[in-house]
């Protein structure tokens, strides 16, 4: 398609009523030219979709992620790591803030709660807790049954953690949270966040959410 746009756009260069002969030698020169504009704007629009991290090839990611100085975490979903990467600027401009751990952990693929632990007890000024509700299933394995929460409604009910997430959470928390902050408490629940303080009745045809594993 390239190819034909780029010879009807060389042709309509031309003069009025000096367009070669089609199928002359004339033509056939335009013709050729065409072909290599047209290959050369393919070029041009791939290097173009590389430059953006939201379209680019995962070589291509990689590169936009060292640029932005964001690491990879060992297990991390692919397009999570995207995310991570495309969205580096706000990263950067909520860095060590509640709302920047808040919005990282989102973009990674989770819903968080953070207690700044200041508030119950003002000598730990610098400790906090997470809990997180994964939005992500491949984020879980090792469902038992049809992994419902209220028996019939698609969220896990037994389940085990799966090993990457032990060692890809608290890592991704350390490069969100202030410098000086301490973590000392990370809590887990696959299923809909907030879903076991609805303010609802148990029975009510809810989520009836797994306790929260601890982590850390």
């Amino acid at each position: 398609m390239l190819k034909e746009a780029a010879y009807r756009h060389l042709l309509s260069l031309l003069p009025p009523g000096r367009y070669p002969r089609e199928g002359g030698a004339a033509d056939g020169m335009v013709r050729m030219l065409g072909g290599v504009e047209g290959r050369l704007l393919e070029e041009l629009f791939a290097l173009l979709r590389e430059a953006f991290p939201h379209q680019a090839s995962e070589e291509a990611l990689a590169e936009h992620a060292k640029a932005r100085l964001i690491p990879t975490l060992a297990g991390e979903q692919p397009e999570a790591f995207r995310a991570r990467v495309v969205h580096a600027r706000t990263f950067w401009l909520l860095a060590g803030t509640l709302s920047g751990v808040q919005q990282g952990l989102l973009v990674a693929g989770y819903r968080a709660h953070v207690r700044e632990h200041y508030l119950d007890d003002p000598t730990l000024w610098a400790e906090f807790s997470v809990w997180l509700w994964p939005e992500v299933t491949a984020y879980i394995s090792d469902w038992w049954d049809d992994g419902a929460g209220s028996w019939d409604d698609g969220t896990p009910w037994d389940y085990t953690l799966g090993a990457t997430e032990l060692r890809r959470i608290p890592n991704l928390i350390r490069e969100l949270k202030p410098a000086h902050a301490k973590l000392c408490g990370l809590y887990y629940t696959p299923s809909p966040y907030d879903a076991w303080d609805d303010g609802a009745a148990w029975d009510d045809g809810g989520v009836w959410s797994p306790d929260a594993i601890q982590i850390l």
